[in-house]
């Protein structure tokens, strides 16, 4: 797979240019191939990679929303042993999107498929209640071992890569405080509650 890679001078993202961005089916037929058996062990302890530290922040009578929740939704089965609903949405597979607000929001392994990260942010932003908190599970870059080698950027539906300045750089655009991260994949925000009136200098993506 040959592709050209950008870096965000402002934020740090990692991008594809816009002429490596698969189309709604080839993004379809490859999602269909993940192995994301909801009744699969290995695919469960994944997620809870996830879900157990966000336990932390989150309580049963909670209205929760799995964003990107692909083919077969499991997230949500986890979170509902808890005792936590959580709605499913997926802008390919379904279901639409439930009525907000949310006073919590899981994106795991969907913010690297992002085309607009941008609009999608801002949407998310949106969707959660003030104090509501945001799980966001995606792979952090490392350039020491250069992406052409890195298995994530080998996926071609993987299209925009984070790592934790980027996160920093989410939670000053979109007024949300980092709370506890994992160092490599997993990062949980809090949309705070007070208004802030800080404008940033534009950015490429985000």
């Amino acid at each position: 797979m040959n592709r050209r890679y950008y870096q965000c001078s402002r934020c740090r993202l990692i991008f594809v240019q816009p002429e490596s961005l698969p189309s709604a089916i080839e993004e379809k037929e490859r999602y269909t191939e993940h192995e994301n058996d909801p009744d699969s062990p290995g695919y469960i302890a994944f997620l809870n990679r996830a879900v157990h530290p966000a336990l932390s922040w989150l309580k049963p009578g909670m209205k929760g929303l799995d964003y990107g929740s692909g083919p077969c939704p499991a997230l949500s089965g986890v979170l509902q042993k808890e005792g936590i609903k959580c709605f499913n949405y997926d802008p390919l597979f379904g279901p639409p999107l439930a009525n907000g607000p949310f006073d919590f929001i899981f994106a795991t392994e969907t913010f690297e498929h992002f085309h607009d990260p941008r609009a999608e942010t801002e949407r998310i932003s949106r969707l959660l209640k003030p104090g509501g908190i945001l799980i966001v599970m995606t792979l952090f870059y490392n350039l020491s071992q250069g992406l052409d080698n890195w298995f994530y950027a080998r996926d071609r539906t993987h299209v925009m890569f984070y790592d934790l300045p980027v996160f920093e750089y989410i939670c000053q655009k979109w007024n949300f405080e980092l709370l506890w991260h994992d160092g490599e994949r997993v990062i949980v925000l809090r949309k705070r509650i007070e208004k802030q009136n800080n404008l940033l200098p534009a950015c490429e993506r985000i």
